[in-house]
């Protein structure tokens, strides 16, 4: 067995011997350093879900959502029928597409109730590139005001109400008084969190009420960019239209504006800042630790001083000291990387069960919540750094 294999296996049992002779000293060490590693994983692991995650959409990084702009409200609803100027005359989107959340009436032979519903433009699940796993997507068309009313239903619709039955394609379901066809079922892992929750997805069918008025705003725009085509000549293209709509609509139009954002925004909304604030406090709280830790193991130290000149005089180098001092930081950071990282799942799933039921529907980023392999680096790379942190501190004040 190689040497430096050998000093690292005796320096193992010795310190485990001496963790085991202080058992009060071991427990406040590794709970003081589990608190910290646990609050800093639970945090990253909201983090990487909501911010490092891509969205589940195939080339997720070209889909913006579009919006108008005004003064006061800069993510302002479009207009159908600004909705459908921008989609005739943008040069820049494979696709624009329209949705609009909302309940719908369903009813039912047990009478009327609400069902969680949306309206979206025919070929909004192809701008997202998302296919039905039964039955077909909406045809081109077949979101017009004289087109077959078509219904998409989600995964779990299909499994609580037809009792995932195939069957319940080309069944009719009754919406808001009007029959529809189901025409196919979305994947299970589908969602949109923008509108979410939703039981059937419609097509828009506009009417003569808001839809009819270009100064009624009752939607919202989601695009996928054209291949080459930057993110700002997208917002440059759409500026420039909106301009021209201005000018030829201005009593409905006028100071109005555009808006182009990256997709993860607006699903992500206003998350972002306040979990930066969250882990740089977990990050701090983690310092805390280990720095109450590091004056516990100098302490430790002291009552070790005749031990380490005796070792000293024997010809142990500083190395191999500070080779020593990192396997008990190790052992250490070892066992409070196991309790934190158990106390991190716990953690996660008691916060994300904090969440109300209709607010966690639209944070559809976090339904995988849990230790995947960023997660897990993450713990590791804390882990290591406060072992290195412990061990050389205590070795540079014991030189």
């Amino acid at each position: 067995m190689p040497q430096r294999v050998e000093n690292v296996l005796r320096d193992l049992r010795f310190e485990a011997r001496q963790l085991r002779r202080a058992p009060g000293f071991a427990l406040t060490a590794i709970f003081t350093l589990a608190l910290g590693i646990c609050a800093s994983v639970t945090i990253f692991a909201f983090v990487d879900a909501a911010l490092l995650k891509p969205l589940p959409y195939p080339d997720a990084s070209r889909l913006v959502g579009v919006f108008e702009r005004v003064p006061v409200f800069p993510r302002s609803n479009l207009s159908y029928l600004d909705y459908l100027d921008w989609k005739r005359l943008n040069s820049v989107f494979v696709s624009l597409s329209a949705y609009q959340g909302g309940g719908m009436t369903l009813t039912t032979p047990a009478g009327a109730q609400r069902a969680s519903a949306a309206r979206v433009s025919d070929d909004f699940f192809r701008t997202l590139g998302v296919a039905p796993i039964l039955g077909r997507d909406f045809r081109g068309g077949e979101d017009l005001a004289g087109a077959p009313r078509v219904a998409l239903i989600s995964y779990g619709a299909w499994q609580t109400r037809y009792g995932g039955r195939a069957d319940a394609i080309d069944s009719t379901v009754t919406l808001n008084g009007d029959p529809h066809v189901i025409a196919g079922v979305l994947p299970r892992d589908f969602h949109f969190a923008p509108v979410e929750p939703v039981e059937f997805w419609t097509t828009l069918h506009p009417t003569k009420g808001c839809d009819a008025r270009r100064s009624c705003h009752n939607m919202f725009g989601v695009a996928r960019l054209a291949s080459g085509v930057s993110f700002a000549a997208a917002a440059a293209n759409i500026a420039g239209i909106a301009r021209q709509l201005e000018q030829q609509y201005p009593d409905s139009n006028h100071g109005q504006g555009s808006a182009i954002v990256p997709l993860v925004d607006v699903i992500v909304g206003d998350v972002r800042p306040m979990l930066i604030v969250l882990l740089s406090g977990a990050g701090l709280l983690l310092f805390i630790a280990t720095v109450n830790v590091a004056g516990l193991l100098l302490v430790r130290s002291e009552a070790r001083r005749k031990e380490l000149d005796i070792r000293a005089a024997l010809g142990a180098s500083r190395t191999r000291v500070i080779g020593q001092f990192m396997t008990e930081a190790l052992l250490l950071v070892s066992a409070s990387m196991a309790v934190g990282i158990a106390g991190a799942w716990w953690s996660t799933r008691g916060l994300v069960r904090l969440i109300p039921a209709n607010m966690y529907a639209r944070m559809a980023y976090l339904h995988d919540l849990g230790a995947n392999a960023r997660v897990l680096v993450f713990a590791a790379g804390v882990a290591l750094l406060t072992a290195a942190v412990l061990a050389l501190r205590r070795s540079f004040i014991c030189r």
